[in-house]
């Protein structure tokens, strides 16, 4: 790979700035409630009831636009990985950025759906509750029935998605493979947003939902990271 290819995936790596950007919106638009929000059942809180249908359509476009934009990120990204692969002798290496490319590449699709997905649960139950007449019971039985049929797909993929990067990035630090600092394991997105729910725990916000965004937040950080991944090719 010539430095002019390296250096064009270098800088096209930068698209998952304003793709991240736009999720988070998105999050917090679909994440932030008043600070009285309480559980009414499994996933639904009474938060949702304040979401107004601008925040969702705000959320929905930002998922879409979001998504194109890491696209543009994401496969350079891959395409140097499957370069770098070809230089591993071990297996386990090979099999670990597999599974990261795989993690990046479903992240095409995961970060549209969830975007939709999400916003269109809250979305169903604000609009069950008040076709119900404000009945909290009927409302969350007839919001079960849009949410079982979606369940398995819902979970499977974000799962899948998330454990497949979670895990592959912090193996290929931690063996080496990514010649990166250890303490880059932090910038996985599932680390980073355990840390914004730690500060939404310790710190006393008038609002919930402060952690929200710092899971798009972190693919930015671990994208800066696979920067320096090209940069240390680029330097050779």
């Amino acid at each position: 790979m010539t430095k002019e290819e390296l250096k064009k995936i270098y800088n096209m790596m930068l698209w998952v700035i304003p793709a991240m950007v736009l999720c988070i919106i998105g999050d917090y638009c679909m994440g932030i409630e008043p600070k009285d929000s309480t559980a009414v059942s499994g996933m639904i809180s009474t938060g949702w009831l304040t979401i107004a249908d601008w925040r969702i359509a705000v959320s929905n476009a930002g998922g879409l636009i979001g998504t194109v934009c890491y696209t543009l990120a994401a496969l350079p990204f891959v395409r140097f990985l499957r370069f770098k692969m070809k230089e591993c002798e071990s297996k386990w290496d090979k099999f670990w950025i597999h599974m990261y490319i795989a993690g990046l590449v479903l992240g095409i699709m995961s970060f549209m759906y969830f975007h939709l997905e999400c916003g269109t649960l809250i979305h169903n139950y604000k609009v069950i509750y008040e076709a119900a007449g404000g009945n909290t019971e009927l409302a969350v039985s007839m919001w079960n029935r849009t949410y079982m049929v979606q369940i398995i797909p819902y979970w499977a993929t974000f799962l899948t998605f998330e454990a497949a990067v979670l895990f592959s990035w912090v193996v290929l630090i931690l063996k080496g493979t990514f010649k990166l600092p250890k303490y880059w394991i932090i910038a996985s997105p599932m680390i980073i947003a355990g840390i914004g729910f730690l500060f939404e725990i310790i710190i006393p916000w008038n609002f919930n939902g402060f952690c929200s965004g710092f899971e798009s937040l972190g693919w930015i950080i671990m994208f800066m990271g696979g920067r320096l991944l090209v940069k240390q090719e680029m330097d050779r």
